[in-house]
């Protein structure tokens, strides 16, 4: 009984199948520029978002390296210095915690500049660096976060409160960095938005073409004992054809492009923020093109069934005919 059924089933949807196929073949040119242009669509799509990957990696690759500096009262205690880095590492939006003794700042800085050095000695001037703590935060978005909690009265002895305040540079380096990624995100959206409306839109006017086109060819599958459903089914399974046909090619085809430009970029780029960018691409598109693949695939059949319900719809209400 079971088997029965499952075999009416699959008799059922293949010769929806077929029946679609069908006429996608009868109307060649038509249906051969609808998935070039949903295809050349989708690939534009795809270099968009192999830039808004590469482009958020590299954001976020610059965000890594922002770290927090902060400057150490003169006269602090070792002892208090150290039990302060200990407080920050228990903090959970603090990723590293790095502390330069004013020594070893000079020592860095005369190993670049060395005649300063020996004005200092031929003066007989002290240091003039301070302490320096480095803080490097879990994500960009902490790093404000972080510099309010340096701010709080039990640090004001330990930290240079005043200077902090006075140093807006972090502050609105930290924001410019949160605003583009911000943007890029939005951005993102927004085109995901736009490129399926469009998609749908280009669907919706080739199954509707095709649907006037074979009116007559309804009313005669209609007299032969064709269901309203077998009908219906037939243009959706139409327009899933074209978008699933359209996405392979503008996948395959981006994978091969991107992939290809990426690698070659690889060798020639030396600047370690565009490697970044340029490993994005190539992790999206080659490492996890089965994953971008099979979202795509969903949002095209997705797509495909909605166009064509959408023009099915229309027609029934203009016509009545099946």
């Amino acid at each position: 009984m079971l088997r029965g059924k499952l075999k009416k089933q699959m008799t059922w949807f293949m010769r929806v199948l077929t029946n679609a196929w069908q006429s996608l073949m009868r109307n060649k040119i038509l249906s051969i520029a609808t998935i070039l242009i949903i295809s050349l669509m989708l690939f534009i799509f795809n270099l968009i978002l192999a830039l808004s990957y590469a482009t958020e990696s590299v954001i976020t690759n610059v965000g890594e390296k922002l770290d927090i500096s902060v400057e150490i009262n003169p006269g602090v205690e070792n002892y208090t210095i150290q039990t302060f880095t200990d407080t920050l590492r228990k903090n959970p939006d603090i990723k590293e915690v790095v502390y330069v003794s004013k020594d070893e700042a000079l020592g860095r800085f005369g190993s670049k500049y060395p005649n300063v050095i020996s004005f200092l000695d031929y003066h007989k001037l002290q240091n003039p660096l301070p302490d320096i703590v480095r803080i490097v935060s879990t994500d960009v978005e902490n790093n404000n976060l972080i510099i309010s909690y340096l701010e709080r009265p039990e640090f004001e002895r330990i930290v240079n409160q005043q200077k902090l305040k006075l140093n807006l540079e972090q502050k609105s380096r930290n924001e410019k960095i949160l605003n583009i990624t911000s943007f890029i995100k939005k951005t993102g959206i927004w085109m995901n938005v736009i490129f399926a409306l469009v998609t749908i839109l280009i669907i919706f006017n080739s199954i509707n073409i095709n649907i006037h086109t074979h009116k007559n060819e309804i009313r005669i599958m209609k007299l032969v004992g064709a269901t309203q459903t077998f009908i219906r089914a037939g243009f959706i399974f139409e327009g899933i054809i074209i978008a699933v046909v359209a996405l392979l090619i503008s996948v395959g085809f981006s994978k091969l492009i991107l992939g290809y430009l990426a690698t070659s970029l690889v060798g020639i780029i030396s600047n370690e923020n565009l490697l970044a960018g340029m490993n994005a691409i190539l992790l999206h598109f080659q490492d996890r093109f089965w994953f971008t693949l099979s979202w795509q695939l969903l949002a095209a059949i997705g797509a495909g069934i909605i166009s064509s319900y959408l023009a099915i719809e229309l027609y029934l209400r203009k016509k009545r005919t099946f």
